[in-house]
């Protein structure tokens, strides 16, 4: 039986970071993959995930082609799981243009599972400080999803928390246009309070202290 804790991570960083990973559709596996700056982050959830483990957390480096640097990451993936499948049938659906792969999108029933726990993880996964020590507002990297899914998150953040959010128009490699959302200055205090409780330290500072510097 997964807890409340569980989910609200899995659908949290479903919307953010997190993937499920799957062979044929019918059986489904949870990843989380940070930088190695992110590791007591990446951590916290294995320890909230643990129990759907098989194994712990592992190092990798990885080196750009172009800039020659090399970056280290920390991930981990859950045993496959039945219980995941709930979750892949909210965020996943094939690919008409190619039924082998999987496309992620906000589900059509974002408002019944977006608990503060839950947008605190979306959050600390996708979110950023807008502008540091010129502005409270705060983003979130949404392009991954569809114009039509970003509007049903803002219509959840609304309808759940009364909160206002905007959206700039970004244009992908593709040429396909996609939204990315922003909380702005009048909405951060409120949303602040919202994830507050359930932020991780070393998250923190991608949060907005209400001076226009992070907590």
């Amino acid at each position: 039986m997964i807890t409340q804790q569980q989910k609200d991570l899995l659908f949290g960083t479903l919307l953010g970071d997190g993937s499920l990973q799957t062979e044929n559709g019918n059986t489904w596996r949870y990843r989380a993959l940070h930088k190695k700056d992110h590791k007591d982050y990446l951590f916290h959830k294995y320890e909230i995930l643990k129990p759907l483990c098989g194994s712990e957390p592992h190092y990798s480096e990885t080196t750009d082609s172009r800039t020659k640097k090399t970056y280290g990451r920390f991930a981990f993936n859950t045993l496959v799981s039945s219980e995941l499948l709930f979750y892949a049938n909210m965020f996943y659906t094939r690919n008409p243009k190619n039924p082998k792969q999987w496309i992620k999108d906000v589900p059509n029933k974002v408002e019944k599972h977006l608990t503060p726990a839950a947008l605190a993880y979306f959050y600390m996964d996708d979110g950023s400080l807008k502008s540091y020590e010129k502005s409270n507002a705060m983003r979130l990297c949404t392009e991954s999803f569809s114009v039509e899914g970003v509007h049903r998150l803002q219509n959840a953040l609304q309808n759940c928390y009364n909160l206002r959010t905007t959206t700039t128009k970004r244009t992908l490699s593709s040429g396909e246009i996609r939204l990315r959302m922003a909380i702005p200055e009048k909405s951060s205090a409120a949303f602040r309070e919202i994830i507050k409780p359930y932020l991780i330290d070393c998250m923190k500072y991608k949060v907005s202290d209400g001076n226009k510097r992070h907590l």
